[in-house]
């Protein structure tokens, strides 16, 4: 079974760092056990908002032991980094994206997930570049990475941006409630402030 890079989003206050909700995406390819395990732990971390250190050491072990591929070797490291944040080790998940990026620059979720973390941290200007990139990149769920980015701009109170980037994310995933409960919210509040 390939493992997958995940994807992180951010909804409601942001679609999921383990913190409100989310959604993300997985693409990697091949690897051991233990790495698959590392994937798992991720892909629940962003599902069920769950993890724990015990999540962090099968990924640590198949980073330390496995022998794997240059891109199953950076989807580790972003699977690790998933799990850090939602046990809300920022810091390790950031030096983690950082370790993905550096052995998979091409690879567009790297940069949705390090765009989460400075979301987190409230930095929106480097956080809509990192969803910018993305975007610019082959990236599985773009809609995920338009829905991050107008999340982002809605808090530099740039809402044209963000309005066109709700619709760009709903025009990729029209049944996506988040992105239609947030676009009408937004446009409620241009109207009150109008």
């Amino acid at each position: 079974m390939p493992m997958r890079f995940l994807v992180n989003s951010l909804a409601g206050a942001l679609c999921l760092v383990p913190l409100a909700a989310s959604a993300q995406s997985m693409t990697v390819i091949g690897g051991e056990a233990t790495a698959q395990e590392c994937y798992r732990a991720a892909t629940l971390a962003v599902q069920l908002n769950i993890a724990s250190r015990g999540d962090l050491e099968s990924c640590t072990f198949a980073l330390d032991h496995a022998h794997l591929r240059i891109h199953d070797r950076a989807a580790t490291y972003l699977n690790r980094g998933i799990v850090n944040a939602a046990i809300g080790e920022f810091d390790a998940a950031k030096k983690d994206y950082e370790r993905a990026r550096r052995l998979a620059p091409e690879h567009g979720e790297i940069y949705v997930n390090r765009g989460n973390i400075f979301f987190l941290g409230q930095v929106y200007d480097k956080a809509v570049r990192e969803y910018t990139h993305a975007l610019e990149l082959d990236i599985a769920k773009k809609h995920v990475a338009h829905f991050n980015r107008a999340l982002a701009y809605e808090k530099l109170g740039e809402f044209g941006k963000a309005e066109s980037d709700y619709l760009a994310a709903l025009e990729l995933a029209p049944e996506w409630e988040a992105a239609k409960t947030k676009l009408s919210r937004l446009r409620e509040k241009q109207a009150r402030d109008t």
